[in-house]
């Protein structure tokens, strides 16, 4: 029986659960099983579960972010210095001109 049936049989029960793994008392999982049995759940073998969708996806996006912030910063620190450093030679090239 997968985690998925399980929590159905409980919720059609009337058993209040949030996953396969919420605790219940002995009475609840005997009517629990007492039900599996009788709707032919239980088998030899385990079935696999459904894998669930990968989140790789949201912690690459959220480096790519960083990373990118991280760049603009550095290319926004660069650009400032350049200024700075032109508008001194600007500064300096007027006071030997006068």
């Amino acid at each position: 029986m997968t985690n998925a049936e399980t929590l159905d049989l409980a919720e059609s029960l009337g058993i209040g659960v949030k996953s396969h793994s919420s605790s219940i008392v002995d009475a609840q999982a005997d009517r629990v099983r007492r039900k599996a049995e009788r709707e032919g759940l239980i088998r030899d073998e385990q079935p696999e579960e459904p894998k669930p969708a990968k989140k790789a996806a949201k912690k690459s996006t959220k480096k790519a972010a960083k990373k990118a912030a991280k760049k603009s910063t550095k290319k926004a620190a660069k650009k400032a210095a350049k200024k700075s450093t032109k508008k001194a030679a600007k500064k300096a090239a007027k006071k030997s001109t006068k």
